[in-house]
């Protein structure tokens, strides 16, 4: 196969592939095989029709157009390990000149984008310093309080901070709808977890009491009810109040926090607790900063197509978050007032972001040599298995079936580690 070899812009290669005319003829004549298997007349079984017969009723445009099919795959496999050419997106292939003679195809392979590295070092980004005021530490203990409080039944009025548990049947213009009904659901009153102004009109009522709550659901919610109003028929059965519990060892010792058994050490439990989500914020906050100076300080160009391919990974990951809660990707978009068009813009300036920082780092760690030898491998199956009181052989068994992964997962961490290390005032 005779071909010409272009580098464009971009890290993008052009090659152009000229197949032999014998080897274009046999192409030909395995794909009137191929097709002529499927050729039924009347008297003869399929796939045995005699040749003569068979080529009456397969067209050479057929022919043609199965046999440039066959040819794309080897023809690209070829051009990839001749040129020795590792690509980086998806390529394109068309088809530049056609007949029962000739074919050319021209193959536009998007390869690894240069790096040209700038200043990656001694950039001096400081760590910013972390505390945890005694106001922060009563915070955290009022969280704490809250998830162990109970609910108490009461016979009075519900008020703000209540919970009621309630039969509630939802209609618009008489008609009930999707999603608008339930019994014995248990609401907070206050908790905005229901349509702007449900949760008002409920404080005030007592157990045993029936009322119509009338809202107008949000410009912005899914098509068949935006911006429409309905009528929520409420069945009260219950209302409850919320008893906190007394910040004493009864609770501590509910709690079962490991080394925790009196208010003060609680109090230490929760700094340390606060310190340390604080620092790792802090160091996460440091890694950016240096990756964003890096990325600034060098030289990169990014195919279009490239950034394309990270948009359309990025957006169907989102679409399965996004169903996993229960909504489709078209009323996400209804929802927070997107359209596609402008979701994929958002989507690109991160796309380039994310690519960019990858592709720098990984030049760092070519320039600086950073890599994971399998002795680390071992060590760090070790680590784990300590850390979860398990076999090595079974850490290696979970771990070691994408053990290439496992190893750039180790070889990223130690390229943030370098770069911090080096960067840090």
């Amino acid at each position: 196969m005779k071909r010409v070899v272009n580098k464009l812009e971009k890290s993008k290669i052009e090659v152009l592939c000229q197949i032999e005319e014998n080897e274009w003829k046999e192409l030909q004549e395995k794909a009137f095989k191929a097709l002529a298997k499927n050729v039924q007349i009347k008297g003869f079984r399929k796939g045995h029709v005699p040749e003569e017969m068979a080529r009456k009723h397969v067209s050479q445009g057929e022919i043609i157009n199965k046999a440039v099919n066959d040819a794309i795959q080897p023809a690209f496999t070829e051009v990839l390990q001749e040129e020795k050419i590792q690509p980086f997106a998806q390529p394109t292939v068309d088809v530049t000149k056609v007949s029962d003679t000739e074919l050319e195809l021209k193959f536009v392979i998007i390869t690894r984008p240069e790096v040209s590295l700038g200043e990656y070092k001694g950039l001096g980004v400081e760590k910013a310093t972390v505390e945890v005021s005694e106001s922060e530490i009563d915070e955290a203990i009022s969280r704490l309080v809250a998830q162990n409080a109970s609910l108490n039944v009461v016979e009075r009025p519900a008020k703000t901070g209540d919970t009621v548990v309630l039969d509630f049947v939802g209609t618009i213009d008489g008609k009930e709808f999707d999603g608008g009904k339930a019994d014995n659901y248990s609401l907070e009153l206050g908790s905005n977890s229901f349509v702007p102004g449900f949760e008002d009109q409920l404080v005030g009522v007592s157990a045993g009491e029936t009322k119509d709550v009338v809202v107008t659901f949000p410009t912005q919610y899914v098509p068949e009810l935006a911006g429409k109003e309905a009528t929520f028929k409420c069945t009260v059965h219950e209302v409850k109040e919320k008893v906190l519990p007394e910040v004493n060892e009864d609770l501590i010792a509910d709690l079962q926090i490991e080394g925790v058994t009196n208010v003060e050490q609680l109090r230490e439990n929760q700094r340390n607790t606060l310190l340390a989500n604080k620092d790792t914020q802090a160091k996460n906050a440091q890694l950016d900063a240096i990756v964003n100076k890096i990325v600034e300080n060098s030289t990169i160009e990014i195919a279009d197509e490239i950034i394309k391919d990270e948009v359309a990974a990025m957006k169907e990951n989102m679409k399965k978050s996004i169903e996993q809660r229960g909504l489709t990707f078209e009323q996400y978009l209804q929802i927070t007032g997107k359209n596609e068009e402008d979701l994929e813009k958002e989507l690109s300036v991160d796309a380039k972001k994310n690519i960019s920082a990858f592709l720098c780092l990984d030049k760092v760690a070519s320039v600086e040599g950073i890599t994971v030898t399998k002795e680390e491998i071992e060590q760090e199956f070790e680590k784990i298995a300590q850390q979860y009181s398990m076999p090595v052989e079974q850490v290696k068994e979970i771990l070691g079936k994408d053990l290439n992964r496992f190893a750039s997962e180790l070889r990223s961490r130690k390229i943030n580690e370098f770069i911090v290390t080096n960067n840090s005032k």
